[in-house]
């Protein structure tokens, strides 16, 4: 038998969850601020957003639609973003879902976005899990 004299590093899971929170509600009230600067200041920065995406239907709607009025678009993904945001903090389980969902339909964009997708989703699944375990928890006793 060997033991090892390093000292091993435990998470708290009480101080965890509360950490993976505070980190989709900063990621969401940010990025609804970038969107906003973006979309007011130079709306022509997201033209190329689509070039990678996955199928051909994702770069054309992207171009049809957003690019058609993307200061009008770029508001209204600022305001999704808010929204998400606000969810997290008055109704959970519905922040979750749409932060899983958001982070899904990115994906679409072509593969350097699940570079920040799959570590966010590695984050987001488990603390969604935990949400609606805790929630149905609470709702039980």
């Amino acid at each position: 038998m060997t033991t090892s004299s390093r000292p091993t590093l435990q998470t708290d899971p009480a101080l965890a969850w509360p950490a993976i929170h505070r980190g989709f509600l900063a990621t969401f009230g940010i990025g609804g601020l970038v969107h906003v600067g973006l979309g007011l200041a130079d709306p022509d920065s997201y033209r190329p957003f689509a070039d990678a995406a996955l199928f051909d239907w994702v770069r054309r709607g992207w171009l049809d639609i957003f690019m058609a009025h993307p200061t009008l678009w770029a508001l209204l993904l600022a305001t999704g973003e808010f929204v998400i945001a606000g969810l997290l903090l008055a109704a959970r389980r519905a922040g979750y879902v749409a932060v899983v969902g958001f982070h899904l339909a990115l994906m679409l964009f072509g593969w350097g976005f699940w570079l920040w997708c799959l570590p966010a989703l590695a984050f987001a699944v488990p603390a969604m899990v935990h949400e609606f375990r805790e929630t149905s928890r609470r709702e039980t006793s």
